[in-house]
């Protein structure tokens, strides 16, 4: 059975939501560095769940309302007041700058999003999809709440064909771990049928005539979704970088480093968790 949810509100102005100690402090704890995975689990299940929120919190300058309970970036913004994947985006900076074009697929809550709309300002393009309704559904009102006209959010995810796939999760804890993937979603509780279609149609719907940096993170998916794309679009608007996330690399059906070096990509960083290529 899925873990139920707290109500979403996305109708209460950002800042009404503001946590209070006790739910600051039990957040603290349940994402306390110190303790280890099954300790940070047990406090979340014996004190941090009560407070489920959602609350308002604003971190690196941005503003997000926070869903603790159902998301692992959310704790991590409440509770360490951190953005989620810190080496990732120290990894990424180096590349930040006005006007630059950022897609980002898999954008869960908009942290990616959002922290590179700021660094590439008002002249730079963002393009965000995520296919979880209720997901997308956090991600505009996080980017409504930050009144930022450079990010263009589209509910759907990536495929290689238009259509409609079965968006799984375990219903547990970290929705954003969904994955097109029954698999790469640990014991299946939920589903969602989302719309799919290809990255080349989007790119050419919105008028981007170059990308910059894409990032993607779409548990175990990323080969069918991002390596069409190189079949499908020009040169001149394959990413000049592109942070991947190889945690379930296991699950690709094609080698995505592989296929992109034959592409002309190299290594230019990685994390425990994610590689940047570029070209």
């Amino acid at each position: 059975m899925a873990t139920p949810r707290p109500p979403l509100d996305t109708t209460t102005p950002f800042g009404r939501r503001r946590p209070g100690i006790a739910a600051t402090a039990a957040w603290r704890l349940a994402t306390a560095g110190l303790l280890s995975p099954s300790a940070r689990r047990l406090v979340r299940k014996r004190l941090a769940g009560r407070f489920s929120g959602p609350f308002d919190v604003q971190v690196a300058g941005l503003k997000l309302r926070a869903y603790p309970t159902e998301n692992r970036d959310d704790r991590v913004l409440l509770g360490r007041a951190t953005m989620p994947e810190p080496a990732e985006l120290a990894l990424i900076a180096p590349r930040f700058g006005p006007g630059m074009v950022f897609v980002d697929i898999g954008a869960n809550v908009g942290t990616y999003a959002l922290f590179v709309a700021k660094a590439a300002g008002p002249s730079g393009r963002v393009l965000a999809f995520e296919p979880h309704p209720r997901t997308f559904a956090k991600l505009a009102f996080n980017v409504a709440a930050n009144d930022n006209g450079a990010i263009v959010a589209r509910n759907l995810a990536i495929a290689e064909t238009a259509g409609t796939m079965t968006l799984h999760s375990d219903g547990g804890g970290n929705i954003g771990h969904a994955s097109l993937l029954a698999e790469a979603a640990g014991t299946v509780r939920a589903g969602h049928e989302v719309a799919v279609r290809p990255l080349a149609a989007e790119i050419a719907d919105q008028g981007l005539t170059r990308i910059d940096l894409l990032k993607i993170d779409v548990e175990g998916f990323e080969d069918r979704a991002l390596l069409p794309f190189f079949d499908q679009a020009e040169p001149s608007l394959w990413p000049a970088a592109i942070l991947i996330e190889t945690v379930l690399s296991r699950l690709w059906r094609t080698d995505c480093l592989a296929v992109l070096a034959h592409r002309g990509y190299v290594v230019a960083g990685e994390t425990a968790e994610n590689v940047l290529l570029a070209r």
